[in-house]
């Protein structure tokens, strides 16, 4: 099954559940359910399944508004219906939705990042390499969070570039979204695409400043565009890649495996789950969205000057994900540290 959420400007968001080429407004039956939280938490689908509680709104509803997706895929105008992330927390606490990523899970980004690092400080520095070799031994592995979940945008939304940038990238990586049922267990819901866009820069400079490296407001990553359900979704082989288009002329391209059997660690994403939630366990009536790490990394020789302002990523995704599309916006300067600038 696969589902998406999108945004009115009439009556605000809704959900929706794709059949073929065709979205199902699953909120023009039910104002109550506008997004897969509510689908999830407050539908039943903690208690019977979340593919179950679509099945059954289909069976007791009829006249659903019906809408095209491709169109819905291809609108940029926010004044029209357009798609928005396929999960989120409700208007109410955008913080029931949790972003938390891993790094270093494939055996190109480790090495790539070694060689960066090694290149922007002149010596050896080791961390990229040691800690891909710790997790493929069972090792604890690298985990980190985006911190605030309205930075994450959705699949036409734009993605912002900070003044300070140094070299700017898109990272491409398969997530798993995960809630807590009524038995109070982890589910894993479904699979979406996502970019963790990062400034490789800043990291090579100095891997602690991994957190500024990824952290920023207005959009520093993005998920989408669909959601496919865990029962629907195989997540053993998965082919990923990524183009950059600059005033329309592809600047870079990268294709390349992640999935299950691609990690390098023991039980796989089970291992990566264990050292998660053993150690921030979700919460009830909590999302979470999983960013598994890239098999796709843009070095300085591939991108020297990285992203800028109107570059547009297109990052495509098997299995029925699709593309993701986010351009490049400038990140507006602040004025806040005016007062203390004249103090």
């Amino acid at each position: 099954m696969k589902l998406l959420q999108f945004f009115d400007p009439v009556d605000g968001q809704h959900v929706g559940v794709i059949e073929n080429e065709v979205v199902v407004d699953l909120t023009s039956v039910n104002s109550s359910i506008s997004t897969v939280y509510d689908l999830y938490y407050n539908a039943g689908g903690d208690s019977i399944g979340m593919v179950e509680v679509v099945e059954k709104i289909k069976t007791e509803h009829h006249n659903f508004r019906q809408l095209s997706l491709p169109e819905l895929l291809e609108n940029r105008d926010p004044s029209r219906i357009h798609l928005t992330k396929p999960v989120s927390g409700p208007d109410s606490n955008p913080n029931a939705l949790k972003v938390w990523l891993a790094g270093v899970t494939h055996e190109v980004s480790a090495k790539l990042r070694e060689i960066e690092a090694k290149q922007a400080t002149g010596s050896d520095v080791n961390v990229y390499d040691q800690k891909y070799k710790e997790v493929s031994s069972g090792g604890r592995p690298e985990l980190f969070s985006k911190g605030e979940p309205d930075t994450v945008m959705g699949h036409g939304q734009a993605i912002t570039r900070p003044s300070d940038t140094v070299r700017l990238v898109p990272e491409t990586e398969l997530v798993s979204i995960y809630g807590v049922n009524s038995a109070g267990q982890i589910d894993r819901l479904g699979f979406t695409g996502g970019n963790d866009v990062t400034d490789n820069g800043i990291e090579a400079d100095n891997p602690l400043n991994l957190p500024q490296a990824k952290n920023w407001a207005g959009g520093c990553a993005s998920i989408g565009p669909l959601l496919v359900t865990a029962d629907e979704y195989d997540d053993a082989e998965v082919i990923v890649s990524c183009e950059i288009l600059r005033k329309g002329k592809r600047v870079g391209f990268k294709k390349g495996e992640t999935g299950q059997n691609n990690l390098n660690m023991p039980d796989s994403l089970l291992h990566l789950e264990r050292h998660l939630f053993r150690r921030i366990m979700l919460e009830s009536r909590t999302l979470l969205a999983f960013f598994w790490g890239t098999p796709i990394v843009f070095s300085e020789a591939d991108m020297s000057d990285g992203l800028q302002v109107g570059d547009v990523m297109k990052l495509e995704f098997s299995g029925g994900i699709g593309t993701l599309e986010n351009e490049v916006a400038v990140l507006p300067k602040t004025k806040q540290l005016e007062q203390l600038e004249l103090n």
